[in-house]
């Protein structure tokens, strides 16, 4: 009877479990859809990172980065739905690269959208050289140094009151861009260098300058000749020496030899005109030495002074009469010793 009783428990039991499992649903894991916008730079916290998909429910749950061999990177949610979950990301100094979007519900329950998010290195600008270029000039190489320009797909300058002038980029590393302009019939003005990445990251800051390609030359001339000539600071050649080409406005001339003063003179150059410089160069001072006179040593005399030692106490000598004394004395006792005895 007894094991009767146990055996319809058991059959109960595993009744009522069927029952529940068919009438409680189980919680179904996450569903990641879309990631939108799926990139970002390193340069900070990003906000706005919108993921798309079904079953979300992060009360007590969460989003995050991960990639191998990196720290994760946690999301901030914002009004969560199970359909949406719109993130922030604290993404200062941040790895570059493609990294896993994790949501995990509050039943511990997760799925991953591999490699779903790319994180950018923060595109900087630092210089540009030249900083400027002739008008009507069809092949001006330009490198533009920076950071975070390795994904560079566009190198153009920029000025609102004109269309953008865009260059062939010739050779671009995490550091630099070097592109080649036509500024073929290109208005003279001051413009903004301007990167563009493959995801739409646009930088902009450099400033370029399109002169006139009206010219003028100057004629450089020295005494003693041989010396070198730089232009606004650019070696150009040896005196005597015609710079030919040089764009319109002041310019300053240098002329350099070993062992003379460096001449410096500022020119304006006028169109198709040549300015003249002629430099009669000053030898280098040779170095004064100055004699320091010699100082005789005097040798004075030492003055010795003699000192006059007193003369020591000769030490009283035992006298006589004070041995003889004593002997009296002796006598006189051993007398009274006699006496007493008899």
């Amino acid at each position: 009877m007894t094991r009767m009783k146990s055996s319809f428990f058991i059959v109960c039991l595993f009744a009522t479990t069927l029952i529940l499992a068919l009438v409680v649903p189980v919680a179904a894991a996450p569903s990641i859809d879309t990631i939108n916008p799926s990139h970002a730079y390193n340069g900070g916290k990003v906000s706005g990172i919108v993921i798309s998909g079904s079953g979300f429910n992060v009360t007590t749950g969460g989003v995050m980065l991960r990639m191998s061999g990196e720290r994760n990177i946690i999301a901030t949610i914002t009004n969560p739905t199970t359909t949406s979950l719109t993130c922030s990301f604290p993404l200062s100094g941040a790895e570059p690269g493609n990294w896993d979007v994790v949501v995990i519900n509050r039943d511990r329950t997760e799925n991953v959208l591999s490699e779903g998010f790319t994180i950018l290195s923060t595109i900087t600008l630092t210089s540009v050289s030249p900083n400027y270029a002739q008008t009507n000039n069809d092949s001006v190489k330009v490198t533009v140094a920076g950071t975070g320009l390795s994904d560079i797909q566009s190198l153009y300058l920029y000025n609102s009151e004109y269309d953008n002038i865009t260059a062939n980029i010739d050779d671009t590393t995490s550091t630099k861009v070097i592109g080649t302009f036509d500024l073929t019939d290109v208005t003279i003005d001051s413009y903004d260098i301007c990167v563009e990445d493959s995801y739409g990251g646009i930088k902009c800051g450099l400033n370029f300058d399109i002169v006139t390609d009206e010219v003028g030359s100057v004629d450089v001339e020295s005494s003693p000749s041989g010396a070198k000539v730089y232009l606004d600071s650019d070696y150009v050649g040896t005196t005597p020496y015609t710079i030919e080409d040089v764009s319109l406005g002041s310019h300053k001339i240098t002329v350099s030899k070993t062992g003379y003063v460096d001449y410096i003179k500022w020119v304006t150059v006028k169109v198709d005109s040549t300015s003249s410089v002629s430099a009669n160069l000053d030898a280098v001072a040779a170095s004064a030495t100055t004699n320091v006179p010699t100082v005789a040593t005097t040798k004075t005399p030492l003055k010795v002074t003699t000192v006059k030692v007193p003369t020591s106490w000769p030490t009283p000598a035992t006298t006589q009469t004070s041995l003889d004394a004593t002997l009296v004395l002796g006598a006189i006792a051993l007398g009274v010793l006699v006496l007493c005895r008899k």
